[in-house]
């Protein structure tokens, strides 16, 4: 879908429905998704069989990957790639390790108690990294990075055996890059439901995180609650404002850069009448109208684009004006900025450091980028006194006895 539209009122219903139109088809899988979860929970290993057999078209008697499959994964690549994958590597744990470094243990004191706040590293991460149509390496490391940063024990890494009956050999190059011992021959909602309940090869975990299709996305969203996940990881999407200071060439290929994700989409919103309609027409002259899925709107003002953007919380936010700070401070729901000509969201998506396993479809309201955070949880430790008691107890008493808790009011009372 190619189409372009000037702000008005409807605005916002037409992005709803499309956002709609992508709930529907989630909730229309789910039925089956839900067969599949308790199918593995009840019959583990004999189920993940069955459906890799039904799904990825492959006889699969030992899930995990041996070290010589990995090994030879090395000569099945093009080597020229290696030194990027290095920086990449080195530029998403620089940045993530500033991210464990500033969240600091500390203890509060007052009154003669004190609550110490300690952060502490989940035991068990699994990784799900898409196989099908492109070999998602970098997504490796973007989600295996932060968790070995947080100090995460234990990381297990699944992806579908789309090649030849294997895991893509970039995806095992790069997992033996970052020294992920752990790597299953599966995919799909079975995958997920395995790493969920665990089965006789393949461990529980505490967390799941990465992107994937419909299947295991909607998957990990049943499963939240049994186990934890990220977030929720749809078709990629981009959102440009832009004015005429924007190059059009850069814009053209930033639009169709996530639109040649599967799914993936794009919108353009523009206070420049001439770059609306230039680019449009090179759209339009380059492609068939269901091709690729953009939208351009056409805004009078920064406050409708601001509007918009903030409404449809947009898993990248490129910035393109004259001005970007001015927008910048308005924007609340983006989980990933870029900012200016010069930035391409290729830039944060491969090297840069950030990383881009991202909430996508409005979820970006609730929802923020993976990060060392997302591998650790906090606990508090109360620490009370005798003093602390006698000055405070008679106003937790108060409370519980007004509350109905007595109990919970005797506890401090006979304390005191």
């Amino acid at each position: 879908m190619i189409k372009r539209l000037n702000y008005n009122s409807k605005i916002k219903d037409v992005i709803y429905k499309y956002i709609d139109s992508i709930n529907k088809t989630e909730l229309s899988v789910t039925n089956d998704i839900i067969k599949i979860i308790n199918d593995v929970r009840i019959n583990k290993d004999k189920a993940l069989k069955k459906y890799e057999q039904k799904f990825d078209g492959v006889v699969i008697n030992d899930f995990k990957v041996k070290p010589g499959v990995i090994k030879k994964a090395y000569s099945l690549i093009d080597k020229k790639v290696l030194p990027a994958m290095k920086v990449a590597i080195k530029n998403i744990e620089a940045y993530h390790k500033l991210q464990k470094n500033n969240l600091k243990d500390f203890i509060y004191k007052n009154y003669g108690y004190t609550i110490q706040q300690k952060y502490i590293p989940l035991n068990t991460v699994g990784i799900y990294i898409p196989g099908g149509q492109v070999p998602l390496f970098s997504t490796v490391f973007m989600a295996s990075i932060p968790a070995k940063v947080a100090g995460v024990k234990s990381i297990i890494l699944v992806s579908p055996p789309r090649y030849k009956g294997e895991i893509n050999p970039y995806i095992l190059v790069a997992a033996d890059m970052i020294g992920i011992k752990e790597i299953y021959k599966i995919g799909g909602a079975q995958a997920i439901a395995a790493l969920a309940y665990g089965t006789e090869t393949i461990p529980r975990v505490d967390k799941i995180v990465g992107p994937g299709n419909i299947y295991s996305t909607m998957a990990k969203k049943y499963l939240f609650g049994t186990v934890g996940i990220d977030c929720i990881n749809g078709p990629s999407e981009i959102t440009i404002i832009a004015d005429e200071t924007a190059n059009l060439d850069y814009i053209f290929y930033d639009l169709l850069a996530q639109a040649e994700h599967s799914n993936g989409h794009s919108l353009l919103i523009t206070l420049s009448e001439k770059l609306a309609s230039e680019i449009e027409k090179r759209l339009k002259n380059n492609f068939r109208n269901n091709d690729i899925d953009i939208m351009i709107i056409y805004v009078k003002n920064i406050k409708d684009g601001i509007d918009i953007i903030n409404y449809k919380a947009p898993e990248h936010l490129l910035i393109v004006t004259r001005n970007p700070n001015k927008i910048l401070k308005e924007i609340k729901n983006a989980p990933a900025i870029f900012i200016g000509n010069d930035t391409p969201v290729a830039f944060g998506d491969y090297i840069a450091g950030s990383n881009h396993i991202l909430p996508t479809n409005g979820t970006g309201r609730f929802f923020s980028a993976l990060s060392v955070l997302d591998f650790l949880k906090h606990t508090h430790i109360v620490k009370c006194t005798k003093n602390a008691i006698k000055k405070l107890g008679n106003f937790i008493e108060l409370m519980a006895d007004k509350e109905g808790l007595y109990n919970h009011s005797k506890s401090v009372k006979v304390r005191r």
